[in-house]
């Protein structure tokens, strides 16, 4: 994590400007793995992906508006054999790559390919230190030791001062164990992130990305547990645990297990957005893009009020939610406590290097 582009970003909004500072991009909707709460495979079509050098472009209109952090996902992202050149496409033009990925048998070749490109940081998908859970959340699949494996190759392999991310998607699976995944993670060279599960309350209403999982709810005589669990993880990341949340996303996301509402301002379209495999651009992916990989006016469009009130309306209108890539963000540049765990982390973490 570069510590002059956090500073920077800081400092711009501390300033009042709206700057597009984190894109959320998906190179592929393909993924090898059928993970009982995600359904984003279902829209994978490998013929309509952007190939390298349009991925080139977009990057290029990313560091034209001033985006210094970009998050690589999919699907899963070593889906694309050409994940380096793709990963050297936004390093190259200054901007912190982390890679989003369930980290199934990846190898150290393929792993390395990707850092040696320029990645700075990694996330990788285990909700549990059980492999019996984590079998059943992937369908079936046994793929807890080939998980670990990748996280101990990226643990070895990444640069110093980089913050490689558990994400854990907590449901009634696993709230329980939570405060034993932080040692877990952090014998792995790992931090934990905590991301309250999104459930699609019907096929009808499903987004493309929440699959319709009930058994996975966490029911009302169970928010015990939940405050239980948030409770230590607030006390463990007081006494300085490796967790990558902030004290204000897991406050907030028992509140948000208990009545579905969240209490912040979402700075969608302002301050990050995502692109979709397909090179349109969007505020988050439950809107259409505003604009495509190639605009040559993206930064021009940015500051047009017209587009702006657009975005405005689009974030009122939405329902909300709880993903820590933009709450986060939002913390992590509007909240002081928030900015300064931030800024700790990044001292913590090339501490542990």
């Amino acid at each position: 994590m570069n510590l002059a582009n956090q500073i920077r970003r800081a400092l711009l909004a501390r300033m009042g400007a709206d700057v597009p500072i984190y894109a959320h991009v998906a190179l592929t909707h393909r993924c090898n793995m059928r993970c009982r709460p995600c359904v984003l495979w279902r829209r994978a079509d490998k013929s309509s992906e952007l190939d390298v050098s349009q991925f080139e472009t977009l990057a290029g209109n990313l560091a034209a508006v001033g985006v210094t952090t970009c998050a690589l996902s999919g699907g899963d992202p070593f889906m694309r054999k050409d994940l380096p050149d793709l990963t050297r496409a936004f390093a190259v033009r200054g901007m912190d790559v982390r890679i989003l990925t369930h980290g199934v048998g990846l190898g150290e070749e393929r792993i390395r390919a990707v850092i040696e490109a320029g990645a700075t940081d990694v996330s990788i998908s285990l909700d549990s230190a059980d492999p019996a859970k984590v079998k059943d959340l992937y369908n079936g699949v046994d793929v807890f030791d080939r998980v670990v494996e990748s996280m101990r190759i990226f643990a070895r392999l990444l640069p110093r001062g980089a913050v490689p991310i558990m994400n854990v998607v907590v449901s009634r699976a696993n709230v329980g164990e939570l405060p034993r995944l932080v040692p877990f993670a952090e014998q792995l060279g790992f931090y934990c992130s905590f991301v309250p599960i999104a459930i699609s309350p019907s096929e009808e209403e499903c987004d493309g990305f929440a699959a319709v999982v009930p058994d996975l709810a966490i029911p009302p005589q169970e928010f015990g547990i939940v405050e239980r669990s948030y409770s230590e993880l607030l006390r463990m990341k007081l006494r300085g645990a490796p967790i990558a949340n902030s004290s204000r996303f897991l406050k907030e996301s028992v509140r948000y297990f208990k009545t579905g509402a969240r209490d912040w301002a979402c700075d969608a379209g302002r301050l990050y957005f995502s692109v979709s495999p397909e090179g349109g651009i969007s505020i988050c992916h439950n809107f259409e893009p505003f604009a495509r990989h190639d605009d040559p006016d993206l930064a021009a469009r940015l500051r047009s009020p017209e587009l702006r009130a657009q975005m405005r309306m689009q974030r009122e209108q939405c329902r909300g939610c709880m993903r820590p890539c933009w709450a986060e963000m939002t913390y992590a540049v509007k909240d002081v406590r928030a900015s300064l765990e931030a800024f700790r982390l990044s001292l913590s973490a090339r501490r542990r290097r």
